[in-house]
């Protein structure tokens, strides 16, 4: 039955070869809406594992790293750094803005460091070296037609364009500023008045000496500040990872929801459509005295000869389709080849295999052989 199935698809190349590309192309949609999602939640756990702290203190209350406010006093820096095993307890802040250029708003996460938190690389220009040097997502430049050492305005305030990076989360781009440049923002431009909405201190990178233990310091630290909690970069990227499953889940599970449900759909349709244009094949195999149950052998292996060739077309359409959005849209990013999203696809595509090939079978059964003696 193996060498049944491979042969009848061979005798029609053709038609084999466009309802692979059919069923390739339900399985790169699979893929692509997967993708996107798997690819968000990676955007999101890289915001905070990139920032390269041993751990993160933040607001009492707070456990997210974005999409929250986190505002520490300035003496809570001093109560950490005074605990054994701290070298150093390195302040950042966030800072959401809106990007206003010719009437186009961009909503902009800044993250404000000194001396850790910076952007994890640069692609293209340099670090932040004066006060108003400022670093932003190539998605940002791409967008706006930015290049480096172009102004970019903050309400009225000019930072100079130093340097490109790529990093985004929660589909916002990320620029990064130091703390000069901060102070000037703040006390030079239009939301000078607005000063005191603003956190100075969001977050602490603590830098730990190797020879401590992680969990006593994040106790000693709970317990000598009050207006701290302290937690490591993954528990912080795990819930980030959570908050964004709440507001992605809903939505792309829905939309992959229908795609299965379509991918069925196709599936039943295609194996049913070439089965009944071979019906006078399965005749001719009945009338030499194929059993049905072979008959049905016969069409599964076929089945899973198409998706064989179906999922490496639809591996090479999705992974196409996401270079070619990340390429003009590299705030949108991919996991194509994430092994969930793969493998769950291939997976999900084995059951429509399975359930296209039950499809057609009533009309096998149904087959009269002596169709196999009539002519065309």
């Amino acid at each position: 039955m193996f060498q049944l199935a491979w042969k009848q698809l061979k005798l029609d190349r053709w038609r084999t070869l466009l309802t692979a590309i059919a069923l390739g192309g339900v399985i790169a949609v699979i893929l692509i809406l997967e993708g996107f999602e798997q690819g968000q939640y990676y955007q999101l756990e890289q915001l905070v594992l990139n920032r390269k702290a041993d751990l993160i203190a933040t607001q009492s209350g707070v456990n997210n790293f974005i999409a929250v406010r986190s505002s520490i006093p300035q003496f809570s820096r001093a109560e950490v750094e005074s605990v054994e095993g701290i070298i150093n307890a390195h302040p950042i802040t966030s800072l959401p803005i809106i990007y206003n250029k010719n009437n186009i708003r961009t909503p902009v996460y800044v993250l404000v460091y000194d001396t850790w938190g910076g952007p994890s690389s640069i692609i293209r220009g340099k670090h932040i070296k004066k006060g108003n040097d400022i670093v932003i997502d190539i998605s940002l430049a791409k967008k706006y037609n930015l290049k480096v050492g172009d102004k970019f305005f903050v309400t009225d305030f000019e930072f100079k364009i130093s340097g490109f990076t790529k990093e985004a989360a929660f589909m916002m781009p990320l620029a990064f500023i130091s703390y000069d440049g901060m102070l000037d923002l703040f006390l030079e431009s239009e939301i000078a008045p607005d000063l005191s909405t603003f956190p100075l201190l969001s977050y602490m990178l603590l830098e730990i000496d190797p020879a401590f233990d992680r969990k006593k310091i994040q106790q000693q630290i709970e317990a000598r500040s009050p207006f701290v909690d302290v937690f490591t970069p993954s528990q912080i990227a795990e819930r980030d990872k959570n908050m964004g499953k709440t507001f992605y889940a809903p939505i792309i599970g829905l939309l992959v929801s229908v795609a299965y449900i379509i991918g069925m759909l196709v599936v039943g349709l295609i194996m049913y459509s070439d089965i009944r244009s071979r019906i006078k094949s399965f005749a001719i195999l009945k009338a030499l005295g194929f059993p049905f149950t072979k008959l049905f052998q016969a069409v599964v292996f076929q089945s899973l000869f198409l998706l064989l060739l179906a999922i490496p077309i639809g591996a090479i359409f999705a992974q196409s389709f996401a270079i070619f959005i990340h390429n003009i849209f590299p705030i949108y990013l991919f996991q194509i080849f994430s092994p969930n999203v793969f493998f769950q696809s291939v997976f999900a595509s084995l059951i429509f295999a399975f359930i296209g090939a039950m499809i057609p079978l009533r009309s096998i059964q149904r087959t009269d052989p002596l169709l196999a003696f009539q002519g065309e």
